[in-house]
Formats: C-alpha cells, sequence, structure tokens
C-alpha cells in the first residue's frame, strides 16, 4: 500500500515537474528587455536638480532601464539625446515623440533596434506626439546611464580586479516648464570569484547530507534536514521578491509581481515548504517528497540564478554577498535534502527486503 501511494505522488510530481520545466524559459528569462540580470556595472542616481517631490525618477531593472513617475498636474518631459522633446508625461498617459532619434533608439538595451523610414526622425522637427500608456510613468532605456558594448571598458580591461567609476552621466527633463537635471554614475565592480561559491555549495550540501547519515535514525536527523529544506525554499522566496523589486514593483504588486513574473521559482519554493511541513508532520510518503522537493527547487529554483556566483551586482535590491549567501543556502540545502531523502528511501527499501527475508 506505501509502495503504490510512492508510486502515485511520483507520477503526479513529475507531471508537475514536466509542467514547470516547460514554463520556465518564458518566467525565468533574464534577457535585457524581460528580466533584470546579474551584472558587473551600476548604475546610480547621484542628485536631481532642482528637486520636485511630485517627480520620481530611479533605476530599475539592474540599471537596465530608468523610471520617471509623475504625481503633478503639469505635464513632464523627458529630452533626448540632441535635447529634442522625447517623452512627454501627463496625468493622462505618456507620450513618445516619433520624430526623436531616442525613440527608437531606447527600443532595446544595445541600441540597435531599426528605424522605420516612416519615422521621419528629425530633432529640429515639431514633435509628432503618439499615447504609449496610459499611467503617468515610464520606463526607457538611457543609453547614457549603462554599458551597452560587449567589451569591457579599456580601465577594466586593464584592471578587471580593481572597481573603476566609468562615467558620469546626466539626463534632461522639464518639470512643469522648470529645466531640471538628472545626475548619476556607471561604475564597474569586479565579479566574485565563482569556483569558491561553488565549493560552497558542495560543502553545505555534503555537510548536511552527512549529518543526515550520521545521525540516521534520530529525529535530529529528520529535523535537521526538514528544516534545511524550508529555509532553502525560504531564501528562493526571498530572491524572487527581491527581483521584483528590481523590476520596478511596489506595493501590493510587489506579491503579484513574484507570483506572475517569478512564477516558477515561487512554485517549487510552496512545494518544497508544502513538503517540509507534511514530511515534519510524519506523512509516510516524506522522504520521497523531501527528495523530489529538494531537486526540485535545486533544478527550477536555485541553479537559473548561477549568474549570482558570476557577476558582482545580483539583480536584487540587497548587497551582492547576501545574494549569494541565499544562492548558497538554495542550492546547498536543497541538494543536501535531495540526497538526504533518496538515501532514506533506499535505507527504508533495504530494511524492509531484509525484514521480508528473514
Amino acid at each position: 500500500m506505501q509502495r503504490t501511494r510512492t508510486h502515485r505522488l511520483a507520477a503526479i510530481l513529475a507531471v508537475v515537474v514536466v509542467l514547470l520545466t516547460v514554463t520556465a524559459s518564458p518566467a525565468r528569462g533574464h534577457s535585457a528587455d524581460a528580466k533584470p540580470s546579474a551584472s558587473d556595472y551600476r548604475t546610480t542616481i547621484t542628485a536631481v536638480t532642482p528637486d520636485s517631490p511630485d517627480v520620481t525618477v530611479r533605476v530599475v531593472e539592474n540599471g537596465a532601464r530608468l523610471e520617471l513617475r509623475s504625481r503633478t498636474d503639469a505635464d513632464v518631459e523627458i529630452r533626448g539625446y540632441s535635447g529634442e522633446p522625447y517623452l512627454r508625461v501627463t496625468p493622462d498617459g505618456v507620450w513618445t515623440n516619433t520624430r526623436s532619434p531616442a525613440t527608437w533608439l531606447n527600443a532595446t538595451a544595445d541600441g540597435k533596434s531599426p528605424v522605420p523610414a516612416s519615422a521621419r526622425v528629425d530633432t529640429a522637427a515639431a514633435p509628432e506626439w503618439k499615447k504609449v500608456g496610459s499611467e503617468p510613468v515610464v520606463r526607457w532605456h538611457d543609453h547614457r546611464s549603462h554599458w551597452m558594448s560587449t567589451s569591457p571598458p579599456p580601465a577594466v580591461a586593464a584592471d578587471p580586479d580593481s572597481a573603476h567609476r566609468i562615467a558620469s552621466w546626466k539626463a534632461a527633463l522639464v518639470v512643469a516648464g522648470t529645466q531640471t537635471t538628472v545626475s548619476g554614475t556607471l561604475a564597474y565592480e569586479p565579479p566574485p570569484i565563482t569556483p569558491l561559491w561553488w565549493v560552497a555549495v558542495v560543502l553545505v550540501a555534503a555537510a548536511l547530507f552527512a549529518a543526515a547519515y550520521f545521525l540516521r535514525g534520530r529525529p535530529a536527523a529528520r529535523h535537521l534536514v526538514i528544516g534545511a529544506l524550508g529555509v532553502a525554499a525560504l531564501a528562493e522566496l526571498a530572491d524572487a521578491i527581491g527581483r521584483t523589486i528590481t523590476e520596478g514593483a511596489t506595493g501590493f504588486g510587489i506579491l503579484t509581481g513574484a507570483l506572475t513574473g517569478q512564477g516558477v521559482g515561487v512554485l517549487v519554493s510552496l512545494a518544497a515548504l508544502a513538503a517540509a511541513v507534511l514530511a515534519a508532520r510524519g506523512w509516510e510518503a516524506g522522504p520521497f517528497a523531501v527528495a523530489f522537493g529538494g531537486a526540485c527547487l535545486a533544478l527550477l529554483g536555485g541553479l537559473p540564478d548561477y549568474a549570482t556566483f558570476a557577476h558582482a551586482v545580483p539583480p536584487v535590491p540587497w548587497p551582492g554577498l547576501i545574494a549569494r549567501l541565499l544562492a548558497v543556502m538554495v542550492l546547498g540545502f536543497s541538494v543536501g535534502a535531495a540526497l538526504s531523502g533518496w538515501w532514506w528511501l533506499l535505507h527504508a527499501r533495504r530494511v524492509n527486503t531484509a525484514l521480508t527475508a528473514s
């Protein structure tokens, strides 16, 4: 009876994994125009002069875009690279000037989007406004504020192990008729030593499995592994929330954004938490649930975020060191729990075989 239930559970979970794998690519995509990705460059806004309490400008998507949000009844205009009108934000929405080169250059993060012949781009011409949004908030790729080339700057190429100030940049606004300047910096931060973090993952997983092995038969072993799986799931949930905040979500939108934009990571985290709770309550298929939940969390939650170990600036609002420690917990604890759960299953089978033979 127990084996039959376990096989049924395995079949159900296998279907879930297939569905999650099929949907993983769009949900966890990290392209520059979809989800923020890890980087070695940090974009920072240092000042908005003069300051307007009704207009806020911030960096979103880990430096890939700037966001302007207006709470004033007056128009706010964002100027293009030649000082021409580019975007206009009003209480009724957002318009873009189709005759501004910035409208087309800023369509993608690499600035290589084609300019249609019908656009009749001309920085000296009168604006031709096209509505592109119904809320007084706009995001755009400002190519002065992020590094666009696939090759590093000369200073970085000469000394990649040191931090560098790459550039100071400015963007021009007109807020209710007042000339306003957004100032910022673009800096390079040297990447972490990637192999050391993978070694940390292996050591954490091995330590958890070793503890489960040497404490076998004791409640402490079960509690340790189940607790580690729960911590791994919570760490992955924290990562999903952090990535949603970096995408620009605020308030209740953080929750909805994490559920919709980070779906796979959130789903496997909740599944792993459920497995940990059921195992803690003595569910007969608990070892299998821990093993399967740990494997899914590692493969579909932690492993897609491998870039956190390779780049200095991960797409979360906290320091890179904290992001990497969370990634170590997700991968190390989930792999350790998976190994421990499978070992418990094999051990139980050997015990049952011995009892049957006797």
